[in-house]
């Protein structure tokens, strides 16, 4: 079973085909992976693991990426390239301050470019465009916002599934060390996890739910 699936049951449902594009943007692989081994080289306790988490949960999701990721999924909702290309250089200043930085764009774009056969988003055709003339980045966080709107995605479950992901990555990071037993470590994702929902940030009641 996933940290996807166990710490939000609604998060298993949802996506169909989408569903492993989410995943992939919530859960860089590759190159972009590279941020879960570096973490997960400082832990080699569980109070260890359950600060980091929890502190991972409170600066990173509640203070920072969610509240981007709420900012881009309504300007893309919207059409609103020149606003969404704006807010990637506002939070080019805030990216550079944190730690993965470099895979957070490389990611992002990664994901987005996966878009471009979308000549009808006219939104993701003049971001990408601004991307490849060096005039934006393409952030992780923009793209999962851009993404989740492209595709008429849930927002509540969407952030939570972002979350949950990039929480799982470092665990697993952890476990695959061999530092700490995959028992203990699943209970204190799933405990990290339970407390997601209440640190999600006001939506709009329109972007709770996807369109029917």
């Amino acid at each position: 079973m996933t940290p996807a699936t166990r710490c939000d049951p609604d998060a298993a449902g949802f996506l169909g085909d989408v569903r492993s594009l989410v995943a992939q943007v919530g859960r860089p692989d590759g190159e972009a992976a590279a941020p879960f081994p570096v973490a997960s080289s400082r832990i080699d306790t569980v109070p260890a693991l359950r600060a980091f988490l929890t502190a991972y949960r409170q600066d990173v999701f509640v203070a920072e990426e969610w509240p981007v990721i709420v900012r881009a999924h309504a300007l893309a909702s919207a059409g609103q390239a020149r606003e969404l290309i704006a807010l990637d250089r506002e939070w080019s200043v805030q990216a550079r301050r944190q730690e993965f930085s470099g895979s957070s764009f490389r990611v992002g774009q990664r994901q987005l470019g996966k878009l471009r056969p979308f000549k009808d988003q006219r939104v993701v055709q003049r971001y990408l465009a601004a991307i490849e003339a060096g005039e934006a980045h393409g952030w992780h966080p923009l793209a999962y916002g851009v993404l989740l709107a492209v595709f008429n995605l849930p927002l509540r479950q969407g952030l939570v599934n972002y979350a949950v992901q990039t929480l799982g990555g470092f665990v697993d990071a952890v476990v695959h060390s061999r530092r700490l037993p995959e028992r203990e470590c699943s209970a204190v994702l799933d405990e990290v996890c339970a407390a997601l929902p209440k640190g999600l940030p006001p939506l709009p009641d329109s972007a709770l739910f996807a369109a029917a």
